[in-house]
């Protein structure tokens, strides 16, 4: 009994002695961890142990153990200590790389600077891997994105009538600005007689100023049209654009600008002329499933008040399945010329009906 009493002492001893060690190492262990933290010395006399992050623009990010990352004013900073060296930028833009270690209340002391650095003082500071904060972020890289657009439509019986068009459209956008490109064409005939054959191209690049609702465009353009009397016609236009709103699912935009438009006829006439070029575009989102968009543009000669154009378009989209990019285009456009040949009618209005597929 007495063997048995004396060996459950010992595993008693033995136990104490091995949970003191297990504790000085974890007393080390914290300790030396402390010693490894950055400090922040507030001016309500706390300190904050942890990380430091960052300091611009007035506040300073620390990562705690105990409460994550906490933000507090540069202003209520005492004296800063840490662990690691951290880069930083003066007010006078100098910049130094270095371990800092407290001062005096109100100002740091860096690594390889002589001097004292006052807080106040300080442009910013950040860990060594991070970005400088000091330097603006750039815009997010411009996307592409696109369509491709088909309509057919034909008639048989005491008619002989086929109707087809065909477009697509690249559009490459970035936080500031815009450039689309595109090309259209549409073809007809009745009872075996070409009625309608016009191609159209151009290209439409416009920039916001200084992140305002304001921008700059130019735009050019190039038709052909055999039965509106001219083989080409090429119209230019550059200006100024104002969004009246311009959000992601809702905008408004007027573009003023001066225009200039040749056309070359299959006479082997020319004629030029220089202009104002107005243009209202509107387009919604509708409740996720649609959009719809309108456009009116009309453009004056200045030499020649007869010598006009407008032009309208308005379009319904309807996605066929939702979540998909196929859909199914309605719309209407009117193109008025009011100068073109004697047998020629200046108003051409269609209806269209447009299977598309858009991808980004």
């Amino acid at each position: 009994m007495p063997l048995v009493t004396s060996r459950i002492i010992n595993l008693i001893c033995q136990k104490e002695r091995s949970m003191k060690r297990f504790a000085l190492v974890l007393a080390v262990m914290f300790s030396v961890s402390l010693a490894r933290a950055d400090k922040i010395w507030l001016s309500d006399g706390s300190v904050l142990v942890g990380q430091v992050q960052q300091v611009f623009k007035g506040k300073a990010k620390i990562k705690t153990d105990f409460a994550g990352v906490i933000t507090i004013d540069q202003a209520k900073i005492v004296n800063i200590e840490t662990a690691l060296p951290l880069h930083g930028v003066l007010n006078n833009d100098e910049r130094l790389s270095g371990k800092v270690t407290p001062g005096e209340a109100g100002q740091v002391k860096v690594e390889g600077v002589a001097a004292p650095i006052a807080l106040n003082n300080v442009k910013a500071l950040w860990m060594t891997g991070a970005p400088d904060p000091t330097i603006p972020t750039l815009p997010s890289a411009r996307k592409w994105s696109g369509e491709a657009s088909i309509d057919v439509s034909g008639k048989t019986g005491n008619t002989e009538k086929f109707t087809g068009g065909a477009g697509l459209k690249g559009i490459m956008e970035g936080p500031q600005d815009r450039l689309m490109l595109y090309v259209n064409g549409v073809y007809s005939r009745e009872n075996s007689v070409t009625n309608e054959k016009e191609y159209r191209f151009g290209a439409d690049y416009e920039r916001m100023i200084a992140n305002t609702h304001n921008s700059w465009f130019a735009k050019v353009e190039f038709e052909k049209d055999d039965f509106s009397g001219y083989k080409l016609r090429t119209h230019a236009v550059a200006g100024y654009g104002y969004f009246f709103f311009k959000e992601p699912d809702h905008q408004l935009r007027l573009r003023i600008g001066a225009s200039y438009m040749r056309k070359e006829y299959y006479d082997g006439e020319k004629d030029n002329a220089y202009g104002f070029d107005l243009n209202l575009h509107y387009e919604r989102l509708i409740d996720e499933w649609g959009k719809l968009v309108s456009d009116v543009t009309y453009t004056p000669a200045l030499n020649d008040t007869d010598d006009y154009r407008i032009y309208h378009e308005s379009a319904l989209d309807i996605p066929l399945l939702m979540k998909k990019p196929l859909s199914l285009r309605l719309g209407i456009s009117n193109e008025y010329n009011n100068l073109v040949d004697e047998d020629a009618e200046r108003l051409d209005t269609t209806y269209f009906a447009k299977l598309v597929y858009k991808w980004k």
